[in-house]
């Protein structure tokens, strides 16, 4: 199988085979189980340095440019190269496989000249079951988030109630001042919050991906969702806690508790084999059981249970309604059912789970009291 690339070291799919940040993009060319990246003086000895695969060959760009600027056509520099390595390499008459994202434009230029182009999703499928080294990079992440979820804790601890805001050291406790202090934290655990996060108050909370803005208020649910990627290895935590300053009401004790009850469940029953929809039933079902209604619009259960996560916060394979594709052994998801109601706020918990031969490991090892005083 022959597969072609054309992106940078964020690209997610180009990272997992290449493992290396490249800050522009650049080709990788795979043909017979050989893979070669293609890079300029700039970059060519910062990858040799790190490089770790020894099926990856990096071939220096600039005196291939300097050939494939020859050529008189009107386009891109970066097309003619394309064009030049698929004949240097001697591919352009099989079937060259290309992710879906893969740039349009260059794809029409070289199916232009002759090139056979066939987009794929997922360019890796290899990437749904994760490794034991990506297990522990995911699990390694969330330690690490899990920082900031204490951090949260600690800065409610020590802020008081005054009427309907909550003061620390003197000022209002927003969303925008507990950002602040979660993002510092992050840092310091070296997770680069790049999807942003979710502290959400009241009614806001009612809304399952309003990030938050503003007053965060007393005896109401604050949702905090997040989601940062560690530097180092490029895998995503995803986490998320509901609390209350103070007392909640009935309705949010029972909502809390319908939630905790569904997710537990969930991770109990969830086995390879099951279809991802027929895990979101286990929480559909145990709302119903306990009165709350589920994917009817904006109220109660209104998303999907969870989703794949790895190089990418939202990946294959999803646990949603519709879900048909069954889990498999090394598959790392989301497990987060939630319900929402604009007069009581919204309750979520997300944890992280890999599936196992016999069910499923909880990779997000923390607790889940949410009332503090």
């Amino acid at each position: 199988m022959t597969k072609l690339n054309f992106a940078n070291g964020h690209n997610s799919d180009m990272f997992y085979r290449v493992g290396v940040h490249v800050p522009d993009p650049f080709f990788l060319l795979e043909k017979d189980d050989k893979q070669y990246v293609f890079l300029d003086s700039r970059e060519y000895g910062v990858f040799q340095e790190h490089n770790e695969n020894p099926n990856i060959e990096c071939v220096l760009l600039d005196p291939i440019i300097a050939r494939a600027n020859k050529l008189t056509e009107d386009v891109s520099w970066q097309y003619k190269l394309g064009f030049h390595l698929l004949k240097m390499y001697d591919v352009l008459g099989v079937e060259i496989f290309i992710p879906a994202n893969f740039p349009v434009m260059m794809a029409d230029y070289l199916r232009s000249k002759g090139a056979k182009l066939t987009p794929i999703s997922p360019f890796y499928p290899e990437r749904l079951k994760k490794s034991a080294k990506e297990v522990a990079a995911l699990r390694e992440s969330l330690v690490r988030t899990q920082k900031a979820f204490a951090l949260i804790e600690q800065v409610l601890r020590d802020s008081t109630i005054e009427g309907d805001e909550i003061k620390y050291n003197g000022e209002t406790l927003t969303s925008e001042l507990l950002k602040a202090r979660v993002e510092q934290v992050l840092l310091e655990q070296d997770m680069i919050n790049i999807e942003g996060m979710i502290i959400s108050c009241g009614s806001q909370a009612a809304i399952p991906h309003h990030p938050g803005s503003g007053v965060l208020r007393p005896n109401q649910t604050i949702i905090c969702d997040i989601f940062p990627q560690h530097r180092a290895t490029g895998y995503f935590a995803d986490m998320t806690r509901t609390y209350v300053k103070g007392e909640p009401s009935e309705d949010v004790r029972n909502m809390y508790a319908a939630v905790l009850r569904a997710q537990e469940t969930a991770m109990e029953k969830l086995r390879p084999g099951m279809k991802g929809k027929e895990v979101h039933q286990i929480c559909v079902d145990i709302f119903a059981e306990l009165g709350y209604e589920s994917n009817v619009g904006e109220r109660g259960f209104c998303h999907g249970t969870g989703h794949g996560l790895g190089l990418d916060i939202h990946e294959e394979p999803f646990m949603r309604m519709v879900s048909e594709p069954v889990l498999e052994v090394g598959q790392v998801i989301t497990v987060e059912p939630g319900l929402y109601y604009s007069e009581k706020g919204g309750v979520r918990i997300e944890d992280v789970v890999v599936v196992t031969a016999d069910g499923c490991e909880n990779l997000t090892q923390y607790h889940k009291d949410y009332i503090i005083s």
